[in-house]
């Protein structure tokens, strides 16, 4: 009980607000991103099946087993038998070499099939999602497949022996892993329609595949079952397995949440030490009293452990609430990024929270206590008896102990964890380091400056140790967000640029050379252009420097299991740079060195290294089966984002014009002439448009999306910082008024100490945001060379906004904080000086 009124009398007194909301802060930071990530991986885990269309499928060439089936139904599993094939299919005297999927009527287990009534339609609102297939003497296609046969919704389609009636168009196939195809335009139909198509005959080339569903116990059970049954022609995939990519990237984004928790952990935890620093000292007359009245060390120490408890409950639930709806608010903000149904949390993020309230509550509070219950009651009469404080380093060791700690439980890995933590050291004293001299450089200036300005500068060098810790977290917190904020005005509008709304999203390959003429001029008539024309040779790599290549090489670069597609040009093209050797007209010599017939080779700098080969490799190359020579005379890097054709190997004109070659090109089509990709395939069936339209939408709104929230997270960062500053300023609170009412005895006015005030804090937020600016441009530099492979420039903005939006914000907060300092008459303030 006295323990309650102890914390009443201690929160009434407001000396416990910033311990609390450090403490809530800190909570909640953790807890959006610990459910944040919880419940995407739980909805992941979920999804992954869908990529599937089942729980689990295996992929045979050879029919199902009827074993396979009877003990699937023995075990309570749902089972969906396929079969993919290659097949022509007719529709009056037109023909097309589809690729065609046969499927029950439960098809699919998992997931969804998304369908349209109109062909090339990009608009959710006319599609139509269903959990079943194509009834028996249907059938759906591909919209592509529709201009290439001539034919319409509801026209007649032969496949083999039986005739179809066209009914819908196939959006997407949850188990199809793109939307388009580049073998033919997909053809579903009803599984029993197979055996009267007489399609599959002995020896033809089927993928057949068992989609099962169940619940988890059940499906182990069969699936342990049915492994050692499988050959090296079965394949059983599972939901980790067709998951894999994105939980790569799961992984990194779990690693990005993780450390902007930490560092609002951190900051957070900073703050809770120099707000509990300020409370022990206020506790000091207090203790001396309970002890003068017969309380034992024991006892007070257990008094204080149950204020730390009780407080450390208080704020963990607070946090809880508040984090759960900072989550729901990140929820909200990248929700078209998210599965559709995102499953509940576990128990999981939820005691995660809880315990790290308690956690910093006893590494970053309990130290600054600990002293208390040993302190002499004579402290109650006398304010020079000596008090013996845990040291300033022991607190700084106990404070990376809980860090560490609550780390590893957050990443559950030791080499994050350490990564994570040396980074925050590394930070901290690079922060330091600058900060220090900036501070010295700032007291130097304003000994030169009015009195007002050397008032406030000699402050801020007085109280180094204390400004130094408040640049250091205000430098990290506006660091991240100045990142993060030029990254999605600067370099998104950069890449946007890049894929500016006329940029290329549609290509064309496949154009034979008898029809680049008639293509050309459909383009032209409907005002279409594009980027440029692109003749293309399919050929093997088989030797290199005349020997072939080891099969270990060959095992671990597809380049050399594949054809390539080469190509040729007088012209560098554009978004390639050379890197090293020369480009064609550079070359002079070339054919009294190396003979007539072997042709000059300009080859992509990652494909070289791949392989093993740098300036002056011989290269063998097999073109249908005809094979020539290349010497590599010059390594190119290349722009992957133009969304123009790019080649790994380029020849000048001249070398390969006598091979079978198509043409390709890229353009930009506008959504209201999507309707000319039926012209151009009724015409020119033969021809492949890859649509990349939607897929640019998406990745715009990926942007935008993800970019909204890092920023409320990063918000939450720079929440943590200014408790950082406030926290600073009430530990020299005490102090600041003294000053206060000695320089109003002196003849000061309020306004006067209030501008000294102002410049003090205002030249703080400047320091700190000019080391944020410094700390963003680095950061960008990094991002722009290595991720978005970019030439470096210089953010001019950065180093004015940056300053200037510090000095406002910490000005204001300071001053308005710090105000009592002229309020209070100084009598009263000299008076008392534990104010």
């Amino acid at each position: 009980m006295m323990a309650w009124k102890l914390l009443w009398r201690s929160w009434r007194g407001g000396q416990l607000a910033l311990i609390f909301w450090s403490l809530v802060m800190a909570v909640v930071v953790v807890t959006a991103v610990a459910l944040l990530a919880d419940r995407v991986e739980k909805a992941l885990v979920k999804e992954s099946s869908h990529l599937l269309a089942a729980d689990a499928q295996v992929r045979t060439s050879r029919a199902i087993p009827d074993d396979w089936l009877r003990r699937a139904d023995d075990e309570r599993l749902e089972t969906v038998q396929m079969a993919l094939f290659a097949s022509m299919v007719y529709s009056g005297d037109n023909n097309h070499l589809a690729a065609v999927k046969a499927v029950q009527s439960g098809y699919p287990l998992r997931g969804l099939l998304t369908l349209a009534e109109r062909t090339f339609v990009t608009t959710p609102e006319f599609f139509e999602s269903v959990n079943h297939g194509p009834p028996a003497g249907e059938v759906w296609v591909d919209s592509r497949l529709l201009p290439i046969l001539k034919m319409e919704l509801g026209d007649s389609l032969e496949v083999g022996e039986v005739t179809l009636r066209v009914t819908k168009v196939i959006v997407e196939e949850p188990d199809r892993g793109g939307s388009f195809s580049l073998f033919g335009a997909r053809v579903l139909m009803s599984w029993q329609d197979l055996n009267a198509s007489g399609v599959i005959q002995p020896g033809s080339r089927v993928d057949y595949r068992l989609l099962l569903a169940g619940e988890d116990s059940d499906l182990a059970s069969y699936l342990a079952w049915l492994e050692p049954q499988l050959n090296s022609h079965d394949r059983l995939l599972s939901p980790d397995e067709a998951q894999a990519g994105i939980a790569d990237t799961l992984i990194q984004g779990r690693r990005f949440l993780i450390l902007a928790g930490s560092l609002g952990v951190v900051l957070a935890g900073i703050a809770l030490a120099l707000a509990s620093r300020h409370y022990a000292v206020g506790q000091t007359a207090a203790v001396a009293l309970l002890k003068s009245w017969g309380l034992s060390a024991r006892r007070v120490r257990s008094l204080y452990w149950q204020q730390t408890f009780w407080l450390a409950l208080a704020g963990s639930l607070m946090g809880l609430a508040i984090g759960w709806l900072v989550h729901e608010s990140l929820v909200f903000l990248v929700r078209e990024l998210l599965p559709v149904n995102l499953p509940q949390a576990g128990w999981r993020p939820w005691l995660v929270g809880l315990a790290t309230g308690m956690l910093c509550l006893v590494g970053f509070a309990l130290p600054a206590l600990w002293h208390l219950p040993s302190l002499s009651p004579l402290a109650v009469l006398r304010r020079d008896v000596p008090v013996h404080p845990v040291s300033a380093m022991k607190r700084l060791v106990i404070g990376l102990l809980v860090i560490l700690l609550m780390l590893l439980w957050y990443s559950q890995s030791i080499a994050l964890t350490l990564a994570i933590l040396a980074g925050l050291v590394v930070t901290a004293l690079a922060v330091m380091g600058p900060g220090w001299l900036l501070l010295n450089l700032a007291r130097r200036l304003g000994n030169r400056a009015g009195s007002v300005w050397r008032l406030a500068l000699a402050n801020l060098w007085r109280r180094r140790g204390q400004t130094l810790v408040l640049l250091t977290g205000f430098a990290g917190a506006m660091a991240i967000l100045m990142t993060l904020v030029m990254v999605r005005t600067t370099l998104m509008e950069q890449w946007r640029w890049q894929l500016a709304e006329d940029a290329p999203n549609h290509f064309l390959v496949n154009v034979a050379p008898h029809e680049l003429d008639g293509v050309k001029r459909l383009l032209a008539d409907n005002q279409l252009s594009s980027v440029g024309w692109y003749a293309m040779v399919r050929g093997r790599i088989t030797l290199i420097d005349g020997q072939p290549p080891s099969d270990e090489l060959v095992e671990q670069n597809n380049a050399l299991r594949r054809e390539l597609n080469l190509s040729w040009t007088d012209q560098l093209p554009e978004g390639n740079r050379v890197e090293e050797g020369q480009w064609w007209e550079e070359l002079t010599h070339f054919a009294e060195r190396h003979g007539v017939n072997v042709a000059p080779v300009s080859i992509e700098e990652d494909l070289a290294s791949e392989i093993g080969v740098t300036l002056g490799s011989r290269l063998t190359f097999s073109v249908g089966g005809l094979t020539f020579d290349g010497v590599i005379t010059s390594i190119r890097s290349l722009n992957w984002d133009t969304m123009t054709p790019n080649f790994y190997v380029l020849f000048p004109d001249g070398y390969l014009e006598k091979y079978p070659r198509i043409f390709m090109t890229s353009l930009y089509l506008p959504p209201e002439q999507k309707p000319f990709v039926n012209t151009l395939l009724s015409q020119y069936p033969t021809v492949l448009v890859i649509e990349l339209d939607m897929v640019i939408e998406r990745i715009r709104s990926m942007v935008s999306q993800v970019t909204h929230g890092l920023e409320l997270m990063t918000l939450l960062i720079l929440g943590c910082g200014v408790l950082v500053m406030l926290a600073a300023v009430k530990l020299s609170m005490a102090e600041r008024l003294q000053e206060s009412a000695i320089l109003r005895t002196l003849g000061s006015t309020a306004r006067r100490i209030l501008t000294v005030q102002s410049v003090e804090f205002g030249a703080l937020g400047a320091l700190a945001g000019l080391l944020a600016a410094v700390g963003a441009e680095l950061a960008l530099f990094l991002l722009q060379r290595r991720m978005f492979e970019a030439p470096f420039g210089l953010h001019v903005e950065l180093w004015f906004w940056g300053p200037l939006a510090g000095a406002l914000l910490i000005g204001v907060l300071g001053v308005l904080y710090t105000r009592k300092a002229v309020r209070l008459p100084p009598l009263q303030v000299l008076g008392n000086l534990d104010i």
